[in-house]
């Protein structure tokens, strides 16, 4: 593409127009964003909230709560409700700042690239595909972090080009490895950083001594953030925890998924995913196309084919392909669409002798963009917070979980436990009560794998030392996870542990795909249940020195 902006070549006005454009479409972002900042948190918000919340009190995270996901994220979380408050509203407007900083670096990366019109086009696509329900976008998924930091780490590197100090190496690498302390995957992205810089070094015929000077200095960055958190764990003291649940059992869960079943994942996601946005995945697919036919330069087409490949490689990790996980590729397939608009609709007005016709065909892409809020108009625009909720995540205890930690919160005191067989963190959250169990997700204790069995076991003698005032039962498979092949031991001792110690005070049924029915207090023992779909809350019923505990073979 000629070095002139083809849009510089059009009137002040039509510019004008193109910023017109982004600026009504981040307001159009903005409006959803808030709109729906109340919806309520779904399990992975409740644990990165659970999590955050237990920072802010002074517990370092995998000390009284565990999981495999990175400790960046709760980090984050923590800082977010520290300013905007510990509820959903407060931690959605976290994202959403978030999501606002992530198209301001979009567009400063996609200038890099393309004219005007292409760097608004991949700023509205990308703003307005990842509000889609089919990215879980209105959750504020750890994929949001990732995205924004290798985005900055880009944006620094790509300035790497004109500034040869070694102080952006080395900020670019600790942006990258900020990526990676926010969720796994993101270390796909400062491979990708690493490697650009040695392309981009290679071809600008830096000696090897100083390449190599630029790459160690690049990879002490993306080593550091990781090195001060592995110190701090230290000094916390739970490191062991930390590195069984972010390597030894992140290793073990990212390797179950066989590859059949990997490939019917991904058909699925991509069956909610495409037909929503089937024209901006076109126009991308248009723009990649281009990158290898068109009369790019050579490092533009090379930053954009790999960068590509390694965003698509970020979301394959275990082959589990989340609906979230397609974050990760967003940002590239937003580019991939301001190249079609900057490159091939340009060069096609050329050919026409048609200069106009690239601001028409500009305005086109950018109607086209719109197609995800039209396949999503009744979440994004009409439906209630937990209507949309109901929506997004069918059968799935999110807004239920509001009643039931309310119900908890009010009849309990701050140092009594609760426990929640159910991956249903929230529940910890929105009560303010701790966990009975370090282990936040039971589902995982469902799954044959080496660890079930002893985790189960841990999580009984947790709860034995720490008896619950509140347990929560959910039935729902989404939260649970039981297989035909579960080890049976652990919901077996629940129920004769309920039995013995505890009172039905609470039962909360699915009547209906969008409806519920609760029942609180000393009926909640007396109603037969009507659906296979329900969560019981129990109390506990006798004194803490009167506790029977049953054998683990019970």
């Amino acid at each position: 593409m000629e070095n002139k902006d083809p849009s510089a070549s059009t009137c002040l006005p039509l510019r004008w127009l193109a910023l017109a454009v982004l600026f009504v479409s981040v307001l159009l972002i903005v409006f959803v964003r808030v709109r729906t900042l109340d919806i309520p948190l779904e399990r992975d918000e409740g644990e990165y909230a659970y999590m955050g919340q237990l920072i802010l009190e002074g517990v370092p995270p995998y000390k009284l709560a565990c999981n495999m996901k990175m400790p960046g994220i709760y980090l984050t979380y923590a800082a977010s409700m520290a300013v905007f408050g510990q509820t959903p509203a407060g931690i959605h407007f976290g994202l959403l700042i978030v999501n606002l900083a992530i198209l301001a670096v979009l567009f400063s990366v996609a200038r890099q690239f393309m004219d005007l019109y292409g760097a608004v086009v991949a700023t509205v696509a990308y703003g307005l595909m990842t509000l889609s329900p089919a990215y879980l976008g209105l959750a504020a998924h750890a994929s949001n972090l990732v995205v924004l930091f290798a985005l900055l780490g880009i944006w620094v590197l790509l300035r790497i080009k004109k500034n040869r100090g070694w102080r952006a190496c080395l900020g670019a690498g600790c942006l990258f490895g900020v990526a990676f302390l926010m969720n796994q995957p993101g270390a796909a992205f400062g491979i990708f950083g690493g490697l650009y810089l040695i392309w981009i070094s290679v071809s600008e015929k830096i000696r090897w001594r100083q390449i190599l000077l630029r790459l160690g200095l690049y990879s002490l960055g993306c080593v550091f953030p990781f090195l001060a958190v592995c110190l701090w764990l230290q000094i916390a003291g739970v490191f062991p925890q930390f590195w069984f649940w972010t390597f030894d059992y992140s290793r073990e869960y990212a390797t179950a998924m066989t590859f059949k079943n990997g490939i019917l994942n991904a058909h699925i996601a991509c069956g909610r995913i495409f037909p929503r946005q089937s024209l901006i995945y076109a126009l991308a697919g248009l723009g990649l196309a281009s990158v290898w036919f068109a009369h790019l330069p050579l490092n533009k087409r090379v930053f954009l084919a790999v960068f590509f490949a390694f965003s698509l490689l970020a979301v394959c990790p275990g082959f589990y392909f989340r609906s979230h996980y397609f974050i990760f590729l967003a940002p590239a397939i937003a580019l991939l669409a301001g190249v079609a608009v900057s490159v091939v609709f340009w060069r096609l007005a050329l050919a026409l002798r048609q200069p106009r016709f690239y601001h028409l065909a500009f305005l086109f892409a950018g109607l086209l963009c719109t197609q995800t809020l039209y396949a999503d108009r009744a979440v994004l625009f009409s439906l209630s917070s937990r209507e949309a909720c109901r929506a997004i995540y069918g059968i799935n205890p999110f807004p239920e979980s509001l009643d039931i930690a309310r119900y908890i919160e009010q009849n309990s005191t701050p140092d009594q436990r609760v426990v929640v067989i159910g991956d249903e963190p929230q529940i910890y959250f929105y009560s303010h009560r701790l966990s009975s169990i370090s282990q936040i997700y039971p589902s995982q204790t469902m799954d044959p794998r080496p660890y079930a069995h002893a985790m189960q076991q841990r999580m009984i003698s947790e709860v034995e030392t720490n008896p619950p005032e509140y347990l929560v039962y959910s039935s729902i498979q989404s939260s649970l996870l039981v297989r035909p092949n579960s080890d049976p031991l652990l919901l077996h001792w629940m129920e004769n542990y309920a039995e013995q110690n505890m009172q039905l005070v609470g039962l909360v049924e699915f009547t209906g795909p969008q409806t519920t029915e609760d029942i609180w207090g000393p009926a909640a023992e007396t109603t037969p249940l009507a659906s296979p779909y329900f969560l019981k809350v129990y109390k506990r019923s006798v004194p803490a020195n009167e506790i029977t505990f049953p054998a683990e073979g019970e």
